[in-house]
C-alpha cells in the first residue's frame, strides 16, 4: 500500500485557499479507482516546520502532496506557533528529504515552487512544482487528473501528464504551470527502461550469507533500486519498511545457506513475497540464491522454492558469475537451475538429512539445529505428559484430535509423530498446512472449500472431479461434504487421516463458521454413517478458537481428545541441557529459566548456540536483546509480524506497561503468538526476554 501523505498550510497572514476542496477530490479520485485498496491517505493540516519533520518519520510515506503557498526563492510558506507564515527554505526541505529513501514523489501545489522542486529532486525520483503563480481552479483540477491517474495504475510521468491535461480540458491558461522534474535514472527515463526495484534477503552478522548479499547489492544498485537492510534501526518503523519495500518490489533475492534456511525473518520476508505475487501479477519474483547449500529445502521453504528455478553459488569465485546470472533473471531470464534434474544434480553429492547438520566444532556431540518441526527419532524432542494421548487416540477409528498451544511449542512436531503413529496403524494421511493459502482465496469462500477439495484430491493422487460436484445448486459446506463423503471416501477404501495445520489462517475470514461447522458436521456424522468413522481428523491452532466460533456446537475444536501444549518444566530444560552436553552449569541454567522461561523453541536456540561454541556463556546472557545477539532474528520476527496490527500493538503495549489486556480477543491472540500468558489476574510477557525486547523497541 502507498502512503499519500497530504500537507496544508494557510497561514492567516496569507491569501485564502480552497484547501478543503483539494483534499476531498483527492480522496473522491482514488475512493473510485479500480485500485483504491493500494493507496492510504493521511491529511495534516496547519503544517508548522515540526509538524512536517515529525509527519514523515511517522508515516514513511511513498508519495507527499504540499498544498499551500509558495515564495519562489524564500521559500515555501508552512505555519508558526501562531498560525502566521513562516517560510521554510530550498535547502532546509533539501536535507529533509535527503534523510528518507522510500519517497517516490512529491508534489508542491504552491505558487512559485519550482525552486524547491528542483532543490529536493537531488534526492526524490519525480516531484512537481509550479512555475508562476497558478489559480485555486488550475490547481485543483491538476490534482484530479494527476490521482485519477495513479488511481489506474499509471506511472508518475503519465500522471503529471494527466493532470497539465486537466487543466487543458478546462480552458485553463495555466496547464503549462506545472513543472515536472525527475532524477536521470528513474524507471521512465530512456536510459532506464530497465531498472527494476529489488528487495535483498539473507540472515545478518554471518558468511557467506552478508559478504555475498553486500557484494550482489553493490553491483545491482548501479542500475537498479536496490534494498538491504544493512543499517536500519530496529523498532516498529523498521518492520513498516521492511514490508513497504517487499510490496514494491520487482524481485526479491533471497540468499539461502545452511544458517539461513532456518532464519524466521528470511522464511517471513519469502512468505511475504510469496503471497504479494499471487495478489499482484507476480510481483515480487523470487529468486533463490543457493549459498554453497546442496541439501533439499524443507518446509515451508520447499512450498515456496521448490517449483521456481535457482542459482548456485559455490564460492566467492562465483560471485561475477552471479551477479550477471541475476541480472539476466531481472531483464526477463531466468536463473539457471530449473530442470529437475539440474536440480537433482545440485542435491544429489550430499545425504538428505531431515535436519541441518551441526558446525564441526559442535562435535563429537551431535547435535541438532532448533528449527522447524523435529524429526521423529530427534533425540532432543521432550515428550510431554499430554503426547500418549494423541499417539494412543490415532490408533482407534473416527478420531478427533486437536492440539493447541502458543507459537513454537512443538504443535507441528507432535502433529508429525502422530501421523507417523497413523501410518504405523495402517493409514493414510492427506497432510494440508493451512498457511499455504492465499490471501485471495481466503477471502472468497467459494474459492476457498473448491481449493481445499482440490487439495485433498491431489493429496490422495485421485482424479479431481470438484468441477462436476460444484454443479450442484448447494452451499459450499454441502458440496464439500458430498465431495468428501460421497467421492473421496467412498472410492478410496482406507482410513484417512485429515492432518490440519495452522487452521488459524481461516480465523479472520467471514466463512470461518460455515467450514469449521463442516468439519464439526463430518465428526457427528459417526454416529450415524459409518462411511465417516473412516475419516480422522487431526488440527493444530496457536490462536484460542472459542473466542472465533460463536456456536460452540459448531466447532471441532471442543470434542475428541484436546491437547494443550505447555512450557517446559525446570526438570525438561535441564534434561535438555544435559542432551546439549550440559553447555551450562547450574547457576546459568537457573539463569536460562529466568529469561526465557520454558520456551520450548528459545531453550533449544540456547543451548544449541552455547553447546556449538557459537558463543559462550556469558556472551548468550550479555547480548540476549541486542539485533545481532543469539535472538536477534526470532524477535525481528515477532516484531516484524506485530508492526501493521493496530490493536495487538496496543495491547502489548498495554500488557507491559500495566500487566493487563482488556480487550479478550486480543489477548487470545497475543497469547496465540506466543508472547504474553496469565499469571492469575495478571497478563504478562510470556518470557522477560520479551518483556526487556518490546520496551526498547516496540511503539504505538
Amino acid at each position: 500500500m502507498k502512503k499519500i501523505l497530504i500537507l496544508s498550510a494557510n497561514p492567516t497572514d496569507t491569501g485564502r485557499l480552497r484547501l478543503d476542496e483539494e483534499v476531498r477530490e483527492i480522496q473522491a479520485g482514488l475512493e473510485r479507482a479500480k485500485i483504491r485498496e493500494q493507496f492510504e491517505i493521511i491529511t495534516k493540516w496547519a503544517v508548522r516546520p515540526d509538524d512536517l519533520r515529525r509527519a514523515l518519520l511517522d508515516h514513511n510515506p511513498q508519495i507527499i502532496h504540499f498544498s499551500g503557498h509558495g515564495g519562489g526563492s524564500q521559500g515555501l510558506a508552512l505555519e508558526d506557533n501562531t498560525g502566521k507564515m513562516q517560510l521554510v527554505s530550498s535547502e532546509s526541505l533539501s536535507t529533509l528529504f535527503s534523510l528518507f529513501q522510500g519517497i517516490e514523489c512529491v508534489l508542491l501545489n504552491a505558487c512559485y515552487s519550482e525552486v524547491q522542486a528542483e532543490a529536493i529532486q537531488q534526492h526524490i525520483n519525480y516531484v512537481v512544482g509550479m512555475n508562476q503563480a497558478i489559480g485555486d481552479k488550475a490547481a485543483i483540477k491538476f490534482t484530479v487528473g494527476f490521482y485519477d491517474a495513479l488511481g489506474a495504475g499509471r506511472t508518475y510521468q503519465d500522471a503529471y501528464k494527466f493532470g497539465c491535461v486537466s487543466i487543458a480540458l478546462e480552458n485553463i491558461p495555466e496547464s503549462a504551470t506545472p513543472v515536472l522534474k525527475h532524477q536521470k535514472n528513474t524507471i521512465n527515463t530512456e536510459q532506464g527502461l530497465h531498472t527494476k526495484r529489488i528487495f535483498i534477503s539473507y540472515k545478518r552478522n554471518v558468511d557467506p550469507d552478508e559478504s555475498a548479499a553486500l557484494q550482489v547489492f553493490q553491483a545491482l544498485a548501479q542500475q537498479h533500486q536496490v534494498f538491504i537492510d544493512q543499517k536500519m534501526l530496529v523498532g516498529t518503523r523498521w518492520a513498516e519498511r521492511i514490508e513497504a519495500e517487499i510490496r514494491q518490489a520487482d524481485f526479491l533475492i533471497t540468499f539461502l545457506s545452511g544458517q539461513s534456511v532456518h532464519s524466521e525473518m528470511v522464511e517471513a520476508e519469502i512468505r511475504m513475497a510469496h503471497n504479494l505475487a499471487q495478489l499482484q501479477g507476480g510481483k515480487p519474483g523470487i529468486l533463490p540464491v543457493r549459498l554453497a547449500y546442496r541439501e533439499p529445502f524443507q518446509y515451508p521453504l520447499s512450498a515456496y522454492l521448490n517449483d521456481i528455478n535457482w542459482a548456485f553459488w559455490q564460492g566467492m569465485e562465483d560471485t561475477p558469475r552471479l551477479i550477471a546470472e541475476l541480472n539476466q533473471a531481472i531483464c526477463g531470464g531466468q536463473l539457471s537451475i530449473g530442470a529437475i534434474q539440474a536440480k537433482a544434480d545440485i542435491l544429489q553429492s550430499l545425504p538428505s538429512p531431515s535436519l541441518a547438520m551441526p558446525f564441526p566444532s559442535a562435535q563429537p556431540i551431535s547435535l541438532e539445529m532448533p528449527e522447524g518441526t523435529m524429526d521423529c527419532e530427534s533425540k532432543f524432542y521432550v515428550k510431554r505428559s499430554s503426547d500418549p494421548l494423541a499417539l494412543e487416540a490415532i490408533k482407534r477409528q473416527g478420531v478427533t484430535i486437536t492440539i493447541k498451544g502458543p507459537r513454537q511449542m512443538g504443535k507441528s512436531s507432535l502433529l508429525i509423530r502422530t501421523i507417523d503413529a497413523a501410518v504405523a496403524a495402517g493409514k493414510r494421511v492427506a497432510f494440508l498446512d493451512f498457511q499455504l493459502f492465499d490471501k485471495a482465496t481466503l477471502k472468497n469462500a467459494d474459492s476457498f472449500f473448491r481449493q481445499f477439495c482440490s487439495w485433498l484430491t491431489d493429496e490422495l493422487e485421485m482424479a479431481d472431479k470438484v468441477y462436476e460436484y460444484w454443479q450442484m445448486p448447494l452451499g459450499n459446506s454441502q458440496r464439500c461434504t458430498r465431495y468428501v463423503g460421497r467421492y473421496l471416501l467412498k472410492d478410496f477404501g482406507k482410513p484417512l487421516v485429515l492432518a490440519m495445520d495452522e487452521v488459524e489462517s481461516v480465523f479472520d475470514s467471514e466463512f470461518r463458521s460455515d467450514f469449521f461447522g463442516m468439519l464439526r458436521s463430518w465428526h457427528n456424522s459417526r454416529a450415524t454413517t459409518p462411511m465417516w468413522k473412516k475419516l480422522d481428523l487431526a488440527l493444530v491452532t496457536s490462536t484460542e478458537p472459542y473466542q472465533l466460533i460463536d456456536n460452540l456446537n459448531q466447532s471441532p475444536f471442543n470434542v475428541g481428545v484436546v491437547i494443550e501444549l505447555e512450557d517446559l518444566t525446570t526438570e525438561q530444560v535441564a534434561d535438555l541441557n544435559r542432551r546439549h552436553g550440559s553447555p551450562l552449569n547450574f547457576n546459568e541454567e537457573r539463569q536460562l529459566i529466568a529469561l526465557l522461561g520454558g520456551h520450548p523453541y528459545l531453550v533449544r536456540l540456547a543451548l544449541y548456540s552455547v553447546a556449538s561454541q557459537r558463543l559462550s556463556s556469558s556472551e548468550l546472557f550479555a547480548h540476549a536483546t541486542a539485533d545481532n545477539g543469539p535472538f536477534g532474528n526470532h524477535l525481528r520476527n515477532h516484531l516484524f509480524r506485530l508492526h501493521n496490527k493496530t490493536e495487538l500493538v496496543q495491547g502489548m503495549l498495554q500488557v507491559m506497561r500495566q500487566n493487563t489486556c482488556e480487550d479478550e480477543r486480543v489477548f487470545f491472540r497475543l497469547r496465540g503468538a506466543g508472547l504474553v500468558h496469565r499469571q492469575g489476574r495478571l497478563v504478562m510477557p510470556r518470557c522477560q526476554l520479551y518483556g526487556e525486547y518490546f520496551r526498547e523497541n516496540l511503539r504505538g
